[in-house]
């Protein structure tokens, strides 16, 4: 069985697919926001990220995944001090945040939002010429 390629793009993208998972997480905050759930926000933060992350900056998955691990290390370390809020997290995600993008944006096979003006050899990635760098969201 031969493997699907998919063209290579680059800039912001937004599909179907995706307005219906933002439609989704944002059903279930409502829920977890009206069960007076104290956390109710995270799902925010981790659902605004996935977005800004797959669909604005297409960063690649390792760096999803690192920013994800701090988040959890991020909430129990602010849980375990008694002093979780999420204004708390994000002063402390934010940084993270800026800091993968930005190490995203300076590799040769950055394809997000600004790419035709940041990535100077971004035809060289479209054309298959550079590797993709790690698996990207759907």
């Amino acid at each position: 069985m031969n493997p699907k390629y998919r063209t290579r793009s680059w800039g912001f993208q937004f599909s179907f697919k995706d307005a219906a998972a933002i439609c989704a997480f944002t059903c279930v905050a409502v829920v977890l926001w009206r069960l007076a759930n104290p956390l109710w926000w995270v799902l925010v933060i981790a659902a605004g990220h996935f977005f800004l992350f797959c669909n604005v900056f297409r960063i690649v998955r390792r760096r999803e995944l690192i920013w994800a691990g701090l988040l959890i290390f991020n909430i129990g370390v602010w849980d375990w001090s008694g002093h979780l809020t999420c204004t708390r997290v994000l002063l402390c995600q934010l940084p993270i945040t800026v800091g993968l993008i930005i190490a995203d944006m300076r590799e040769p096979g950055y394809h997000g939002i600004f790419a035709n003006r940041l990535n100077r050899r971004l035809n060289d990635y479209l054309e298959g010429r550079i590797p993709r760098t790690g698996s990207h969201c759907l």
